[in-house]
């Protein structure tokens, strides 16, 4: 892939600073994997055993299967015109990855290839994450294309890459209300594909292992269900009214620096800082804590504070690549889970925005408590809290069946920082019912996964398109299937 030409000092800035931290490193590596419950293929930068010669003998090759449909529609409200809508479409594909060994125990390579195939898709129905928008039509590009250079405890990754940075508290069940753990992730809610960026990272690990710490710069991004990669603007910001090419405006670049740090193995801090230019600046701090009882019951709480302001063109605030207003809000929330039996995980969360601005996650699903099924970040103003519970059957003899389901409400919103121009409350129910198959063999992890929810939105709304206030009561009902499944090839075993 030819990558694109680092433009600006302060780029030169990050990659001078990324090569410095490497050449300091000197403790043992062993690279970040992700958390059991999220099931996925090996990372490109997962390690192999040593023996052979490595850049073949390590290397992995593989196809991760999956297929899944997606449809979301309302009947909208007869008083109110231009509320009924429907979103629908389902695909087969996924993507082939391959990684080799490393060379001199330091350089290693890596690709996926992602793509999809229709196998419905309704022409009048886009912006589903599945299929490719408008034209509903399947899609194959090369997601990831990188080189990686191990330096002791750190790994820089260079070129088209998946970007994770979580970690997750053991012996917890439940991470879904913040997946992604950063504001830049592959915002994987198992749809047929996930968010990569053109990049250069580095992750690494200190402190016996108690400390993660990651920093890169991105400078383009493929959406979900995209084949190209656009600058951060374009890529990430208002795809359902400026898709594909009719969109404008021009990000050069993210820089970003965070860490996850455990002082021992009943808590963690995390903390993270992103800079997105001509869109906006980032702050994120996190602290989880779980109390353990006997035979792997415990009570987990957590508290998480967000603060985002606008920078440059302040496109965020803009139409379609126009300067907007400068804006600066943030978000505090708190977070509650237990699990006083082994079949029963109670939680709760809830959360404050400030009535300046609502919160963005443009490139991840985002660290927030409050992201529901349907319902994401928080609007200017809203006063948010969820109440749900997880069902695990594994006690009763039917291991990997799960049965999840919230309620939730938003209340008090506007309309980016504008109590004049108030938004409907949001009520929301949601299922998910979960399969992972438990054995080994060629089945072992295959995931599916049914869902449903059903949102209710009451009251007076701003109504742009009628330019006034009008009084608003309809509901949006939201159904999905997925399944997914890891085929490793062993032609280097």
């Amino acid at each position: 892939m030819s990558q694109k030409r680092v433009k600006g000092g302060c780029r030169t800035a990050i990659f001078g600073g990324i090569a410095v931290v490497s050449v300091l490193a000197a403790w043992p590596a062993t690279a970040q994997t992700q958390g059991e419950v999220q099931n996925e293929a090996p990372t490109l930068y997962e390690e192999g055993p040593k023996a052979g010669v490595p850049f073949w003998n390590d290397a992995t090759v593989g196809y991760m299967f999956r297929t899944a449909s997606f449809n979301r529609s309302s009947n909208g409200d007869a008083n109110v015109p231009g509320l009924a809508f429907k979103q629908a479409g389902a695909g087969i594909g996924g993507w082939v990855y391959g990684t080799t060994g490393e060379i001199g125990e330091m350089l290693s390579f890596g690709a996926t290839y992602n793509f999809v195939e229709p196998i419905w898709a309704p022409e009048q129905y886009p912006f589903n994450f599945i299929l490719k928008d408008t034209s509903q039509s399947g899609y194959g590009v090369i997601g990831e294309l990188n080189a990686r250079l191990r330096l002791g405890s750190n790994q820089i990754v260079v070129g088209r890459q998946t970007i994770r940075n979580q970690w997750f508290m053991d012996g917890v069940y439940r991470f879904f209300n913040k997946l992604d753990q950063s504001m830049v992730g592959p915002r994987d809610i198992r749809g047929m594909n996930w968010i990569t960026y053109e990049a250069a990272t580095l992750q690494g690990r200190a402190f016996d292992d108690s400390l993660r710490y990651y920093a890169g710069y991105v400078t383009d991004m493929k959406q979900v269900n995209d084949d190209k990669f656009r600058n951060l603007y374009q890529g990430g910001w208002n795809v359902f009214l400026y898709p594909s090419a009719s969109r404008r405006g021009d990000s050069d670049g993210m820089a970003y620096v965070g860490m996850n740090w455990k002082p021992t193995n009943n808590n963690m801090v995390s903390a993270s800082y992103h800079n997105v230019q001509n869109m906006l600046n980032m702050v994120y701090v996190d602290y989880d804590h779980v109390f353990r009882m006997d035979e792997g019951k415990y009570f987990r709480m957590g508290a998480q504070w967000m603060y985002q302001e606008s920078n440059g063109q302040s496109l965020m605030r803009g139409a379609n690549g126009q300067t907007g207003a400068n804006f600066n809000t943030n978000y505090g929330g708190i977070y509650l889970e237990s699990r006083p039996v082994p079949w029963w995980i109670p939680y709760f969360a809830a959360g404050l925005t400030s009535d300046h601005n609502q919160i963005y996650s443009p490139f991840s699903i985002g660290p927030s408590y409050l992201i529901q099924r349907v319902g994401e970040n928080s609007a200017a103003g809203e006063r948010t809290w969820i109440l749900g519970t997880t069902f695990d059957f594994a006690t009763f003899g039917v291991n990997g069946l799960s049965f999840d389901v919230t309620y939730g409400q938003r209340t008090n919103r506007n309309v980016n920082g504008s109590p004049n121009l108030p938004l409907a409350d949001w009520t929301e129910v949601a299922t998910d019912l979960i399969y992972i198959f438990p054995q080994d063999g060629f089945f072992k992890n295959l995931r599916a996964r049914a869902r449903y929810a059903k949102v209710w939105q009451k009251g007076d709304e701003w109504r742009a398109a009628a330019g006034a206030i009008q009084y608003v009561d309809y509901s949006i009902n939201d159904v999905r299937f997925d399944v997914q499944l890891n085929i490793p090839f062993n032609f280097f075993r």
